[in-house]
Parts: C-alpha cells; structure tokens; sequence
C-alpha cells in the first residue's frame, strides 16, 4: 500500500518489513540486506514499533482533548443558567441597592477562556460580598438550593478543565511533530531499501519486480461514496454504512476516524478495511468509548493502482448514559 498520510504508515511497513524478510531469507545468514549508516530490518521493526507507540501517544492526547472540551462545554452551560438566576435573583430581591449596579454582564457561550470565566469571577466575588453584608437577611441561594460554595467549585472545575485542554493541546502538536519526524525517517528508509535491493539480486528478479510501492500508480481518482453514521443503542457502537462507489477499478474501501468533530487527514486512523465486493456496514466505538465523546469518520474509495477518494466528513457524538 503506497503511503497517502499517517493513516497508511503502518501497512506500508509492514509489506515493507514482509518483503525484506524475504529478500533476507533468499540471500541467506550472513548476506542480509543492509542499508546505508548500517540499518537493517531489524532496526526498520524498531522503527514500526516506537511509530506504532508514537501514534497511539497523540490518539491518548486528542481523546483527552475531546474530553477537556465535553466538560467545558457542559460546565458553560451549568454556570451560564447559574449566573443568569443570580442576576435574576438580585433584582428580583435587592431592587434599587448597590449590588444592582455592580451586577455582572452574562458572558456569551461562544466566548474564549478569559471573556467567559471573568463575568463568573465578578459573579462569586460579588455572591460572597452580598452574603456577608449584615444587610441581607440570609445568604443567597438559587435554583436546587445552589449555594455560592457550589458556584465557586464549578468554576473551579471550568478552569481545570480549560487547564486539560491548553495542555492537551500543546501536547498534542509536541507529539504529532514527534511522529512526523520519525515518518519522515521512516520513508526515507524505505525509499533507500527500495533502491538498495535491486543490486542484491540479478537483473529482472521477482523480489526486485514485487518491491512495495510508495506512491499510487498512474490512476484517475475515484469516485467518492456518501457516508451514514448513527448510533446503535443496542450493541453500544457506530454503525457506519455507505454507498458503493462507481468507480469500476474498486478495490477495497478504507473506514478511517478523527477524534472530535473536526476531521483532519493528518490525525485520522484506519478503522478497517472493506473488500470491494464485501458488506458495506461496519460496527465500531472508534473515538466513542465515553458517553459525549465526539468522532468523525470518512469512507475512503482506495483502486487497484492505489490511488484513493475520501467521503465527506460525517461526526457522530455517542449519546450520555440513561
């Protein structure tokens, strides 16, 4: 399989890794294929392994992410309503005081980490300055007997979360720049066993005419399928469907997922692999193991000169438990 992203790394290797097995073999103990600077199949294996090791790092840290954004996204909408009852409140019971004029303004959800948590800042001050003046005639509460304490600890947890998600994030570029860099390694190694192989072997030889390829063969691109996702209740999982391609050098469809709801080619993961002719449903928790977890997923049409097709982008968000 020629190398179309990250996504592909993995299988390219390893019919990389396969074939040099064989070549290793052919040539016997001793005469081993080795590559410039020394490198062997063996090292190319350890190289696999610390990718394979490295991908699933950055899939840990977007999944954390998500997670960051799951929480700070319900922690808006709690403290939001909690802050709009406050407002309410003190108007309601405080009319033409002091606390009216220094009452908050209601952030807007859309807002960023600074705009949104300051209103919320001026809110738990200002709950806690009400409560202590010998002028009111008990502490505030709102809706559900929601105290200032509770409010304090919810913005708490907002920051936290805000906190997971900046460092989430800056993690997850440091890592994805690791794996770049060991990709780019990567294919430079395979690119010099493809050349270094054919002068082991006797012009026209079958291990030098089967060599992996790393870039598709001359092709059109294919035709591109529509995607369905929803979420099957019963069996807990994304059921996936799509529609066949027309593309009549069809291979095999690859199924591939983002975490989040914002597909990117560069963190996309293969789920399986489809035959051509084979059901065109898969069943999979890719990106949705928690409930609120968001994922999104594309159907790629892949030809039989590697050449490939990617669906539009459709995101699923597993529903929260009963």
């Amino acid at each position: 399989m020629p190398i179309s992203g990250p996504s592909s790394y993995i299988l390219t290797l390893d019919e990389s890794l396969a074939h040099w097995a064989i070549a290793d073999a052919t040539l016997g103990a001793g005469s081993e294929i080795v590559l410039p600077v020394g490198v062997t199949r063996a090292i190319l294996l350890a190289k696999k392994v610390s990718l394979m090791v490295k991908r699933e790092e950055l899939q840990t840290t977007l999944n954390m992410q998500e997670t960051a954004k799951g929480e700070i996204d319900i922690l808006k909408i709690t403290l939001l309503e909690r802050i709009h009852q406050f407002n309410d409140k003190v108007r309601a019971y405080l009319p033409n005081s002091k606390w009216i004029a220094a009452l908050p303004l209601m952030p807007s959800y859309s807002d960023g980490q600074g705009n949104f948590t300051e209103p919320l800042d001026d809110a738990a001050t200002l709950w806690l300055q009400l409560n202590a003046d010998p002028g009111t005639v008990a502490a505030f509460t709102l809706l559900g007997a929601y105290t200032q304490a509770m409010f304090a600890t919810d913005l708490t947890a907002l920051r936290t979360a805000y906190a997971a998600l900046n460092t989430a994030g800056v993690t997850a570029t440091v890592v994805r720049n690791e794996r770049n860099s060991l990709q780019d390694e990567i294919y430079r190694l395979l690119k010099s066993y493809r050349i270094v192989l054919p002068t082991a072997f006797t012009r026209g030889h079958a291990l030098t005419a089967s060599l992996p390829r790393l870039t598709p063969l001359p092709g059109s691109t294919p035709a591109e399928v529509t995607v369905t996702v929803v979420w099957d209740a019963a069996l807990e999982q994304a059921r996936i469907t799509w529609t066949a391609t027309t593309s009549a050098d069809l291979d095999h469809y690859d199924v591939r997922f983002c975490s989040g709801p914002n597909y990117s080619t560069d963190d996309e993961s293969i789920v399986t692999s489809v035959p051509g002719d084979g059901n065109r449903e898969v069943l999979t928790t890719a990106g949705l193991i928690n409930p609120g977890a968001t994922a999104s997923f594309k159907v790629y049409v892949i030809t039989t000169t590697d050449n490939e097709k990617g669906s539009t982008a459709v995101s699923l968000t597993r529903p929260d438990e009963a």
